[in-house]
């Protein structure tokens, strides 16, 4: 037992630094996601409509993929008269227009989820990164605090030369 409290604050040095590396992991890739996502709607030339929520902007990012989303759900039902895919007669002809539209929007809500999701695993790999370092910080105090207990146990100093005697 005097081993494991001995020694414990090693393991919670070393939990901390495992959290630390992996919330660092995941920060690292929760930027590459998001970049990725980012070039590839770049890569694609989309510019928002000139009535979207943000007019005439390059899609690059979630506001811009959801405005141009949220743009071309509008122009859809406008041309539809209000009715949707399902509501529209098998034989219209705007079944076609409206299942493009349909497409593009899916499409562009999901870049936009994909920069949501990288946003949350950039904030749970910070979380994780902070506990981590609050692990290595506790180990480290509890590491300290035992040291004297050590000490008075071997007779030995921190330098590992014997303690003058007290007389």
């Amino acid at each position: 037992m005097n081993a494991v409290r001995k020694w414990a604050w090693i393991g919670a040095v070393a939990f901390g630094l495992l959290l630390c590396a992996s919330g660092l992991f995941m920060v690292r890739e929760a930027r590459a996601a998001h970049d990725d996502v980012r070039d590839a709607l770049a890569g694609e030339r989309i510019v928002t409509a000139e009535d979207a929520e943000i007019p005439l902007a390059p899609v690059n990012g979630p506001a811009e993929a959801k405005a141009q989303a949220d743009a071309i759900q509008m122009h859809v039902l406008e041309s539809t008269d209000g009715l949707t895919y399902a509501e529209l007669p098998r034989d219209d002809p705007r079944r076609a227009t409206y299942l493009q539209a349909v497409t593009l929007r899916t499409a562009l809500m999901e870049s936009y989820l994909a920069f949501k999701v990288a946003d949350l695993v950039l904030g749970v790999g910070l979380i994780v990164t902070l506990l981590g370092l609050s692990h290595v910080v506790l180990g480290v105090y509890l590491g300290l605090i035992t040291m004297p207990a050590r000490e008075s146990a071997t007779g030995q100093a921190p330098s590992g030369r014997a303690r003058p005697a007290v007389s």
